[in-house]
This record gives structure tokens, sequence and C-alpha cells, in this order.
């Protein structure tokens, strides 16, 4: 990521893709804060080359959600088929590089991705949520318990980090 800057400050390296105001941005660290962070940045040391988390965002009450091994599922469907990257990805209108980043478990596909891969390769990589409204036992236990010292500095801590 050295050779890319910042698209607000203009400064490097890059720490994340974010989203303002509908366009998707890269950010150092100093203006991750400016919008919703899509995707950090880091450097893998073993592989010697960046790294995407793929954040997971927590399913909405009877949604859809991407199966945990994505990645496998389509490597898997797509040796079986013996289809070149290259043809999954012109065939269902997606980058080589993106489908292998998903492919790799850099990035997690969103639903319409997931959908078209499903089609093209006879997969199933999209199953039905249902979330549970019930507190954590942990939440269950802190909001019982009485308030500690780190609880009344919290808010102390928010405003000065603003």
């Amino acid at each position: 990521m050295g050779d890319l800057s910042c698209d607000i400050c203009g400064r490097s390296p890059v720490r994340a893709q974010i989203m303002v105001e509908g366009a998707k941005l890269l950010a150092c660290g100093a203006c991750m804060g400016s919008g919703k962070v899509l995707h950090r940045f880091h450097d893998d040391e073993e592989a010697g080359g960046p790294v995407v988390d793929a954040p997971r965002p927590a399913p909405e009450l009877g949604g859809e959600d991407i199966v945990d091994d994505w990645g496998a599922v389509i490597r898997q469907a797509r040796d079986r088929t013996r289809l070149p990257l290259a043809v999954v990805a012109e065939r269902i209108s997606e980058k080589e590089s993106y489908l292998d980043a998903i492919e790799n478990g850099r990035l997690m596909p969103s639903l319409v991705v997931a959908r078209k891969l499903e089609k093209e390769l006879g997969i199933k990589l999209i199953e039905k949520t249902t979330a549970s409204i019930a507190p954590s036992p942990a939440a269950a236990s802190r909001s019982l318990s009485a308030p500690t010292l780190a609880d009344m500095l919290s808010p102390e801590k928010k405003k000065k980090g603003k």
C-alpha cells in the first residue's frame, strides 16, 4: 500500500477504504474517522503484501448472510467445474482480482455477487439468518453490576477523543 495516498489529505500510508456521502475513498489513519470504514488494510509480514480484513456485518433479524467458508466453497466449485477464475469473472461481469480476493478469503462478497456466483457455479453461499434479540450473557451481567471507575471515566474519554 506504499504507493497509494489518502484521497482526503494526501498522506501515506493508506489504512482503510471508507464511504463518505456515497463515495468510496482511500484514507490514512488520521482520516479514517471521516466516514464509514468499509475495509481496513494492514501489511501481512509473512506473505509480504497487503491484506484486507473482511468485516462481517451483524446479521439483521430475518435477513440473509454469506456462509462462513465462502472462499473454500467457491474454490471447490470452480475446481469441480474446471473453470479458470478469468472465465467465471467474465461470465458474472466482475473483475478477476476481486473474485480472487473473495476466493482467498480477503474480502467477503456482497449479496449481489454471491447470488451471481451461486447461479454460475451451482453452489449455496447465502443462508437465511434468524438473529436473537436477547442480550448476551456478558451484556446482561454488565447491566446488573454496580458501575466501576472505568464506567465513570468512559464519557470523559469520549469527549477528549473528539
